[in-house]
């Protein structure tokens, strides 16, 4: 049983005392994707019933389990008339990634995940929400599902990144290394945040005074961030070398936790470096950003700003794929 798996049994109170949060989420997440779209709520209650029977003749476990806000959104998403194919496209993998990035942190595992999809794949062809004239139907990977929209590859490889990213993202919080840059948790950076809020307050001080965060973004795309993080962190790493903390924050954030003097000077040499470094980096959109922070005057402040520089950081753009061309009839 993975660790995912294994904390599903002691984090259900806590999944249904998230509920709340969860909803909030799951309705913003609606509300961005159906922006521009006319939901039809009958069609997608008739969706969910058919959902949730598939899945549980594919083996869902825990009934009580599956219902979940990000499945309310979903099933609105798929079944809402979109303005135009690619509009319902990005709205569907939208939608799904935040549904498996929910199934993650509810301690459900990739496998159980991925079934789930499956079943909901068997579900879109049977509720009929596929119409091929309006172009409001939406496309699930999976045998019986239309070939349409997204390719159900690139949603299969869409689901499993966002789940990842949730599971490992976890797992980071309660290690001191980024388990996928090598790079400093966000866990460990806020423990010397900590012993610098204690030093200042010793010596009658702020800690803004002495330290500030140099915050690097990087806009990267799908699994290729890896790349992009390591580069960027051993570029801080050149720049920032006499012991001050240089860690990963999200999914494209570094930050670097260091002296305000010669800081300017500093973050200016480390601008020039990144574009240089990161020039021929794949999975990198635009530039590379390196801007200094001020610590707040609280340690909770400063907790509370990291979790703030991670939520605010640009979705993962996608490479659009390949359109092939029908092949002409000759018969």
């Amino acid at each position: 049983m993975s660790s995912i798996e294994g904390s599903r049994a002691g984090s259900t109170g806590s999944t249904a005392g998230s509920r709340a949060g969860g909803a909030t989420d799951a309705t913003d997440v609606v509300e961005a994707a159906l922006a521009g779209a006319a939901p039809r709520p009958g069609r997608a209650a008739l969706l969910r019933e058919r959902w949730f029977a598939c899945s549980s003749a594919l083996g869902w476990a825990a009934a009580a389990e599956w219902p979940d806000p990000a499945v309310e959104a979903v099933c609105a998403v798929v079944t809402a008339r979109h303005e135009g194919r690619d509009a319902r496209d990005r709205a569907v993998e939208r939608v799904l990634a935040h549904w498996a990035g929910a199934r993650a942190g509810a301690g459900i595992g990739l496998a159980e995940t991925l079934t789930d999809l499956a079943a909901l794949s068997t579900a879109v062809s049977g509720a009929g929400a596929e119409e091929p004239d309006d172009g409001a139907g939406a496309v699930v990977p999976g045998h019986h599902a239309p070939v349409r929209g997204p390719d159900g590859v690139h949603l299969l490889r869409a689901v499993s990144i966002a789940w990842t990213d949730v599971a490992c993202g976890d797992i980071a919080e309660t290690a001191a290394v980024d388990p996928l840059s090598g790079l400093a948790s966000v866990r460990y950076l806020r423990t010397r945040l900590a012993e610098v809020y204690r030093a200042a307050r010793a010596h009658g001080r702020a800690a803004g005074d002495e330290h500030a965060l140099v915050v690097l973004t990087l806009d990267v795309r799908d699994w290729r961030r890896v790349a992009p993080l390591s580069i960027a962190g051993e570029a801080a790493g050149v720049v920032f070398d006499a012991g001050e903390s240089i860690a990963v924050v999200g999914r494209g954030t570094v930050v670097v936790l260091a002296p305000r003097e010669g800081l300017a000077e500093r973050t200016a040499v480390l601008r020039r470096l990144l574009t240089r470094r990161l020039a021929a980096a794949e999975g990198l959109v635009g530039s590379p950003t390196a801007r200094i922070v001020r610590l707040p005057a609280t340690h909770d402040g400063a907790c509370a700003l990291l979790a703030r520089l991670r939520d605010a950081e640009p979705e993962p753009q996608h490479e659009p794929e390949p359109h092939h061309e029908p092949e002409p009839d000759h018969t």
